[in-house]
C-alpha cells in the first residue's frame, strides 16, 4: 500500500506540474511586462520545488520497493510526521521570519491575503497570536473583530512563518512597504529567525462518518 500511495503522489505531482504551466501560458494574454516578469518567476520557482517533492517522492517509492523493512518503516514514519505537521497537528521549528502587523481596522481580508503571499512564498507552517493556521482555518470577521479558527486576534498581529528564510524574507519586505502605506497601518516589521518556535497546534478532529475500508 505505501509503494501505491507513493506511486500515486508522484503522478499526482507530475500532472500539477504540467497543468500549472499550462494555466500560465493562458494568463499570459494581456499582461504588462513587470506582471509578466514576476509570473515567470512564480513559475520557475514552483516548478523547481514540484521537481524536488517528485524526486524526492520517487527516493522513497525506491525505498519501499527495495524490501528493506526498517528503512520502509523509516520512510512512512517521516512522511506521517510530515503530514502531521501539514496539518498543525505537532509543534514544529526550523528557519523563517516573524512578522508584526500594528493596526487598526484591518479586515480579515486583510488577514488572509498577507497569509496567502506568505503560503504562496512558500511557507510550511504559520502561526497568528498563538494560534495555527492551515488549510481550511477560518479566517472570519466577527464584532469584536478578525477571529481565527473562531477565537479573535488583537492587534498587533505576530506572524510566524517557517520555511525558506530568504524568499520569506523577501515577501515580508514588500508587504511591509505596502502596509505602511495604509493610513490603518501604525507599524509594520519583520525579523528573519533562524530557528522559530510554533508552538500552537490545531485539536485533531476524529473521523464520524468516514472509515477505511480494505476491499473497496
Amino acid at each position: 500500500m505505501g509503494v501505491w500511495l507513493i506511486a500515486l503522489l508522484v503522478a499526482l505531482v507530475a500532472t500539477v506540474q504540467i497543468r500549472s504551466e499550462a494555466e500560465v501560458e493562458r494568463s499570459l494574454v494581456g499582461v504588462d511586462a513587470t506582471s509578466l516578469a514576476f509570473l515567470i518567476d512564480d513559475l520557475h520557482r514552483a516548478n523547481d520545488s514540484l521537481s524536488a517533492e517528485k524526486a524526492d517522492l520517487t527516493q522513497r517509492r525506491a525505498t519501499l520497493q527495495s524490501g528493506g523493512g526498517g528503512a520502509a518503516d523509516q520512510v512512512l514514519t517521516d512522511e506521517a510526521i510530515r503530514l502531521r505537521a501539514l496539518e498543525g497537528l505537532i509543534r514544529v521549528h526550523g528557519p523563517g521570519i516573524v512578522m508584526v502587523i500594528d493596526a487598526s481596522g484591518l479586515t480579515a481580508l486583510d488577514l488572509q491575503d498577507a497569509l496567502n503571499n506568505l503560503a504562496a512564498g512558500g511557507a510550511e507552517a504559520i502561526e497568528v497570536n498563538d494560534r495555527r493556521v492551515v488549510t481550511g482555518v477560518p479566517i472570519a470577521e466577527t464584532s469584536d473583530g478578525v477571529a481565527v479558527d473562531g477565537v479573535v486576534v488583537v492587534p498587533p498581529w505576530k506572524i510566524s512563518v517557517i520555511g525558506d528564510a530568504d524568499r520569506l524574507a523577501d515577501i515580508a519586505d514588500l508587504m511591509s512597504q505596502q502596509l505602511r502605506a495604509d493610513r490603518r497601518v501604525r507599524s509594520a516589521s519583520y525579523r528573519v529567525d533562524a530557528d522559530v518556535v510554533i508552538r500552537s497546534v490545531i485539536s485533531e478532529k476524529p473521523f464520524v462518518y468516514a472509515v477505511a475500508s480494505q476491499n473497496r
